[in-house]
């Protein structure tokens, strides 16, 4: 019996940013048992368009739950301007609203993924070379563990380790030990 993780993440197949980030994070924080454990990708173009991605997420579900497996849906979203722009922080509070009723994790990014990992705003054209980037210098290696794994809203902050530290409680992963 296996777990499919499947991520649904902002950006498009063509950038693929935010995956390179949230797996370098995987790697670099979890042992994973890759005999029972299958990560999957839908790329949302923009999370405005979360709830039109219910299709493709019930496709890679009925594909690998068939054999006695079984699959967890994984939002992740940037909070962009929550804390001036109520528009951003009601869309925020919908998509998890949307998690929580479809029994969905929801990784948020605080205000947005590159910020999280570079600290910095990075531009639309440069999303794609910083990530590449991001990976060739193994920068997660400089990542500290404390702004990867908060509950609560904080620029430059993320709760993906905490989202995912929940799946150590089903045998998925393990974490590493970090020095």
């Amino acid at each position: 019996m296996g777990l499919q993780l499947i991520f649904a993440v902002e950006t498009n197949k063509t950038c693929k940013s935010d995956w390179i980030y949230i797996k370098d994070t995987i790697d670099r924080f979890y042992k994973c048992s890759t005999n029972s454990l299958k990560l999957s990708t839908i790329y949302m173009n923009g999370k405005t368009n979360y709830r039109s991605k219910e299709k493709e997420v019930r496709s890679l579900i009925n594909q690998y739950d068939r054999i006695n497996n079984t699959s967890k849906v994984i939002y992740c979203i940037d909070c962009d301007n929550y804390d001036s722009k109520p528009e951003d922080k009601n869309f925020i509070d919908n998509i998890i609203k949307f998690c929580e009723e479809h029994d969905y994790e929801c990784i948020w990014f605080c205000k947005d993924i590159e910020s999280v990992y570079w600290g910095e705003k990075v531009s639309n054209n440069q999303k794609k070379n910083k990530a590449i980037c991001f990976k060739k210098n193994r920068m997660i290696d400089n990542i500290n563990e404390k702004n990867i794994s908060v509950t609560t809203y904080k620029t430059n902050t993320s709760n993906i380790l905490t989202i995912l530290d929940k799946f150590i409680e089903q045998g998925t992963f393990e974490r590493k030990g970090i020095n």
